[in-house]
């Protein structure tokens, strides 16, 4: 629907200034929607309208019928933008090493109010990794980004690239090698390939056709290279960074859906899809899971010394599911033995305290039906390559500092869907790795924000606006010693760590935290307005002290 909406206000057309020679000055031309398909021919499309098909009966001297079907459109002639944008759908990729590539179509969009003229390019790398690109025809900020997907994947999701574009960068998107709902896994069934495109190949060979159709339209590699993801995206941002550590320069990967050990093995679930569901019904209802929160939050929300519907240390809440133990026969405010045994099992397998609000709509739905996280398909179809989640879990990082990259990787203590545990506890390893905590953040920082759920909507503040703190590190050597949180009134993309600049308004903040490296915690000051971050400072829980 977005990606719909952007699309038909681009339409609109309006005067942009056109390419000029000291020499020779041009009178502008207003760029108009175009589009090039030089595969297609006869009655198939293209950029020059249908085109009428006659067909020659076979002779002995010529067998063959004679038609113009399948021949290729020529190609435009001129060096505007709007011709070099259709000129990209003719060149031959086929050869580029480890990615043969088609593009397979090449549209122009003109300029409106709110979105600079696009140049959209789509195509697969072979065998079967579509991408599109959304490239600026007039404001490129010489900057090249990639955006990762979500559960499955298994589609193209361009409009992830809205916000950055419109900010001047060619952006990337691609389905990470197959076709697929977003939560189904028949399409891994019995295709080795396929997987190995889902594990790493084609994060990567998407990085090397992007950068290539970037330098071939611009007439110059990008500057800088970026990727940003979350949920699956920051499993393949830890992959970017582990496997392939020239790709980017920065990356940046959120509640990334990757297994550390101690997790459950078959999925980097938190344990609640399984546990809050059985055959029949919801082992919990909305209401009973509603009961619950209530208890934690009474409990464990004053222990950072301001009650404020956040948990600051969620793994210091001492909150345990015995205390609502039913002592006659059950009610509405208490729990059978078999809800507590389920309860344990939750936050032992990392789920934390605090975050139960995510599970209705997640695994629970509000009137008590499957939530979004049991597909109906998930019994038979058991997610077939578990081996995925373990292959981006290498700590040892330091191919991407010796390449000159810089990392930022983020979870939320309340996430639902994803052990926030495992992303700390990465760190952990990787700064063990590293040999000490300054080195290891000269080129890594992870942030853990508390209240944050795996999609945004929570009580956390979550908006963070994480590339413009990664090109401050890239490109200025400022590196983020805090990040500044808020939690908005209205979201109007829900992205992961993309947020849209006209959402980030003073007019639009309920409030605002900062947040620091990990595991450095913000905690209130004891006065000053609790709703603004100045009143937080960074506290230090294994020492018990403020940071100096």
């Amino acid at each position: 629907m977005i990606i719909a909406a952007l699309r038909a206000a681009l339409l609109a057309l309006v005067l942009i200034t056109g390419q000029a020679t000291a020499a020779e000055p041009v009178k502008p031309e207003p760029i108009k929607a175009m589009s090039a398909a030089p595969g297609l021919s006869g009655g198939e499309g293209g950029n020059s309208g249908p085109v009428t098909v006659t067909l020659s009966p076979a002779t002995k001297a010529e067998p063959i019928l004679k038609t113009i079907v399948g021949q290729p459109r020529a190609a435009p002639v001129g060096n505007d933008p709007a011709t070099r944008c259709l000129l990209l759908a003719y060149k031959d990729l086929s050869a580029t090493k480890d990615a043969p590539t088609q593009i397979t179509g090449a549209t122009v969009t003109p300029a409106t109010a709110d979105a600079p003229a696009l140049c959209d390019v789509q195509g697969f790398t072979a065998p079967q990794v579509f991408w599109e690109m959304w490239l600026p025809i007039d404001n490129w900020n010489g900057k090249y980004l990639q955006t990762g997907c979500g559960g499955r994947c298994g589609k193209l999701l361009p409009d992830t690239c809205i916000a950055e574009f419109r900010r001047g960068y060619a952006c990337m998107a691609h389905d990470l090698g197959h076709r697929s709902t977003t939560y189904d896994n028949i399409w891994a069934l019995d295709d080795v390939p396929a997987q190995i495109d889902f594990g790493f190949r084609a994060t990567h060979v998407a990085a090397i056709i992007g950068k290539i159709v970037t330098q071939a339209y611009y007439g110059r590699a990008p500057a800088h290279s970026y990727f940003i993801g979350a949920s699956t995206g920051g499993r393949q941002a830890l992959v970017a960074v582990q496997r392939f550590p020239k790709d980017f320069d920065g990356v940046i990967g959120g509640v990334a859906m990757a297994r550390v050990p101690g997790t459950d093995p078959n999925e980097p679930f938190s344990m609640g899809a399984k546990a809050l569901w059985e055959a029949g019904g919801p082992v919990m209802t909305a209401d009973e899971i509603r009961l619950i929160h209530e208890k934690v939050m009474a409990l464990c929300d004053p222990l950072d010394g301001l009650k404020d519907g956040i948990i600051t240390d969620s793994k210091a809440c001492p909150f345990q599911p015995a205390s609502l133990a039913c002592t006659g026969p059950k009610t509405a405010t208490c729990l059978t033995p078999k809800q507590i045994a389920v309860l344990d099992g939750i936050y032992a397998s990392g789920t934390q305290r605090g975050s139960e609000l995510g599970w209705i709509g997640a695994y629970v739905a509000q009137d008590n039906s499957k939530g979004r996280y049991i597909p109906s398909n998930s019994a038979n179809n058991p997610y077939p390559y578990t081996w995925v989640f373990d292959d981006s879990s290498n700590p040892d990082i330091r191919p991407f500092q010796k390449a000159g990259g810089k990392f930022i990787l983020y979870g939320g203590w309340a996430d639902e869907v994803v052990n926030p545990l495992g992303t700390s506890s990465y760190y952990d390893s990787a700064e063990r790795v590293v040999g000490s905590r300054a080195e290891t953040q000269s080129f890594f920082r992870t942030f853990m924000i508390p209240g944050e759920s795996h999609i945004p909507g929570n009580v956390g503040a979550e908006s963070i606006n994480y590339l413009y703190a990664l090109e401050d590190w890239v490109e200025r050597g400022k590196a983020p010693d805090v990040l500044i949180g808020r939690k908005l009134k209205t979201i109007t993309i829900m992205m992961g760590p993309i947020v849209l600049d006209k959402d980030l308004v003073p007019a639009n903040w309920l409030y605002s935290r900062p947040h620091y490296p990990y595991p450095i915690q913000a905690r209130y000051k004891g006065k000053g307005d609790p709703d603004d971050a100045a009143s937080f400072g960074p506290w230090d829980p294994k020492t018990g002290t403020w940071v100096r």
